[in-house]
């Protein structure tokens, strides 16, 4: 995601601080599909000011490292929350078929999810970013034993699933 556009979804200027959170998941020799590993990479954007501490070196750590706590760090903060999620596709481009170990002229799949206040200001932004042939997606209450089941609001949160 281009930095000008990441300041215009999280409502803030150039040069304004931004905590990144980024991971790179692969699965190994174990889970190959067509001969290809399956990998997947997750970034996230957050305005810094939205987290108590951050600047402080510790609590920026447990931020970076500790998903549960900065995902419950920022409903606590700037709760009751709602997220909205966009999914996308298009030909990989070269840095991302290298990062992700496609081929070329694959197609990626980008999952977008926005975590927002009530009133719709986002607060946190993660794109997703696997190769579209070797992934499904899936909405988590959809792929639940119990599709009537209520779920927590960390439950709802994970909201969706990809599988391999």
């Amino acid at each position: 995601m281009a930095f000008f556009d990441l300041a215009i979804i999280l409502g803030v200027r150039t040069g304004h601080p931004v905590i990144h959170r980024r991971s790179m998941w692969h699965r190994g020799h174990t889970a190959t599909i067509y001969g290809a590993s399956a990998r997947l990479e997750i970034n996230s954007y957050t305005n810094a000011d939205m987290l108590p501490d951050w600047e402080t070196p510790k609590r920026f750590d447990q931020y970076r490292k500790r998903p549960g706590f900065f995902y419950q760090s920022l409903i606590r903060e700037h709760g009751p929350i709602r997220w909205m999620t966009l999914t996308t596709s298009r030909i990989a481009y070269e840095d991302e078929r290298t990062r992700l170990g496609m081929d070329y002229a694959e197609a990626i799949l980008i999952i977008r999810r926005t975590m927002a206040h009530a009133n719709g200001h986002p607060i946190e932004v993660t794109e997703v970013k696997a190769p579209a042939n070797r992934y499904e997606i899936g909405y988590s209450a959809e792929l639940a034993d119990d599709t009537s089941a209520v779920f927590t609001p960390q439950e709802l949160a994970d909201g969706i699933a990809l599988m391999i």
